[in-house]
């Protein structure tokens, strides 16, 4: 009997786009699950969203996200972070929980969106080398150019009920968290 293909894909989504469902998309047929990882306190220094309000919008997409495998929620880097909070929960970190986690059950694989994939991204991710050299990296193409960094600035600037841009990157029921919480504007966390 093969091994599970567990696929660990990470990353802020805040707010989870259309950009990283087409990373999902490209990602599934080369696993059998896929773990989505929301970064509870990012290395790079950025300032999400609270950690719950993504959760509970990554649920949102994973509920409408139309992908050939299995999406689930792994909130570990919480449990990880509650372990050390002096520093931030690095994707070796996790990688090295997951694997012990799971021991020889499944075929762990690191899944890389094309952002992080660029030489001066990837390399400042810590470990990186180990990281290559212990897991499978697959890496997507860049087919969707829609970042959470660009939503934002455009949700920061636009009227909420401004659905022709939203629409085009983010999935309804995402958008449609992001109206009830008001999320993004000026002046809300």
């Amino acid at each position: 009997m093969s091994q599970t293909r567990l696929g660990v894909f990470g990353s802020a989504f805040d707010p989870p786009t259309l950009g990283h469902l087409d990373v999902l998309q490209q990602a599934a047929g080369h696993h059998d699950r896929i773990l989505l990882v929301p970064s509870v306190l990012h290395a790079f220094d950025k300032r999400p969203q609270p950690f719950k309000l993504r959760l509970q919008m990554l649920q949102c997409f994973i509920d409408e996200a139309r992908v050939d495998c299995p999406l689930e929620i792994c909130d570990l880097e919480n449990e990880l972070l509650a372990q050390n909070p002096e520093r931030p929960v690095y994707t070796y970190d996790l990688m090295t929980a997951l694997a012990r986690q799971y021991q020889n059950d499944i075929e762990l694989s690191f899944i890389r969106g094309p952002d992080n994939a660029r030489p001066e991204v990837w390399q400042r991710f810590y470990r990186w080398q180990d990281i290559e050299k212990r897991w499978p990296i697959f890496t997507a193409r860049q087919r969707v150019n829609i970042r959470s960094s660009q939503v934002r600035r455009i949700l920061e600037t636009v009227e909420l009920a401004d659905n022709d841009i939203q629409r085009d990157m983010l999935l309804p029921s995402v958008n449609a968290f992001i109206l009830i919480h008001h999320l993004y504007q000026t002046g809300n966390p």
